[in-house]
């Protein structure tokens, strides 16, 4: 397997989670109930790239409700206009060979391509 940022023995999980984002914690917020947020956990396995991925999260005051898709890099399809930076992601991940958190978009900021993929419901935004 080549990586597109160096050498790695680790696969590379894309994980998109749905967050609680506690009061306390250094992301921006804008009085959203949920953040989705889009990572990238160098992990051989999905399990254990969850479960690093939670940890950490939870260690910046942000919980997570739930897991809404989790992938290997190499089986995505990362072209095109992306918002969540994934491989600005890719590329920090992989050159530390450490989880790059990425990008988190609210709720109530969420554009219309994304209000599909995450469920949302168009009443509540």
């Amino acid at each position: 397997m080549s990586f597109p940022y160096g050498e790695s023995m680790s696969s590379f999980w894309v994980i998109d989670t749905k967050c609680k984002v506690l009061p306390q914690s250094v992301l921006p917020q804008d009085g959203s109930a949920y953040y989705y947020g889009r990572s990238v956990v160098p992990v051989e396995s999905k399990e254990a790239a969850v479960e690093k991925l939670v940890s950490l999260l939870k260690e910046q005051d942000i919980l997570v409700e739930s897991v809404m898709a989790s992938i290997l890099y190499e089986n995505g399809r990362w072209e095109g206009e992306d918002d969540f930076e994934i491989h600005l992601s890719l590329e920090e991940s992989s050159n530390s060979g450490e989880i790059a958190i990425g990008c988190f978009i609210s709720e109530k900021s969420v554009g219309h391509k994304y209000k599909k993929m995450f469920g949302i419901e168009y009443s509540k935004i």
